[in-house]
């Protein structure tokens, strides 16, 4: 399986603006939603808030994982998100975020896809080398390249 199946260059948002973690949710759900007519932007943001409320998908090195399952979502789908500043995520290395890849699937299709892709986002976010030429990345297409090239 490979991440950029699941990963276009108009799901990747460079210099993305977010004050904290709720603002970034709020501004990261109106995208999704943008792409999604049918989505309903509350039930979707509530998603994020509530699996955020288990435990910070902050998994550390400015990195986070944000996912949820969604019925009215046909495909799994990756949205990143550079910001243009680091946030508050209370990540669990304490240091602030800067990256985050935002997965969203359908709840009813199998959840096997949903773990196989948060399992790979796992394995190449350790490698320190993907991490840091993610963060110096300044373009959409730049991050698409570097995931191409690890995966």
């Amino acid at each position: 399986m490979k991440l950029t199946q699941f990963l276009a260059k108009d799901k990747i948002m460079v210099n993305f603006k977010a004050k904290n973690k709720l603002n970034f949710f709020s501004r990261c759900v109106d995208v999704i939603v943008e792409d999604h007519f049918d989505f309903d932007r509350e039930e979707v943001l509530e998603l994020f808030l509530k699996r955020e409320e288990t435990m910070s998908t902050g998994i550390g090195k400015g990195v986070a994982i944000p996912h949820i399952v969604y019925s009215k979502c046909r495909a799994h789908e990756i949205y990143v998100f550079k910001l243009e500043n680091p946030i508050d995520f209370n990540a669990l290395d304490g240091k602030p975020v800067s990256l985050l890849f935002t997965v969203i699937g359908n709840a009813a299709k199998s959840n096997l896809i949903h773990l196989q892709i948060l399992a790979k986002l796992a394995r190449l976010l350790k490698k320190d080398n993907f991490v840091k030429e993610l963060l110096e990345a300044d373009s959409s297409e730049k991050i698409m390249e570097i995931v191409a090239k690890y995966e």
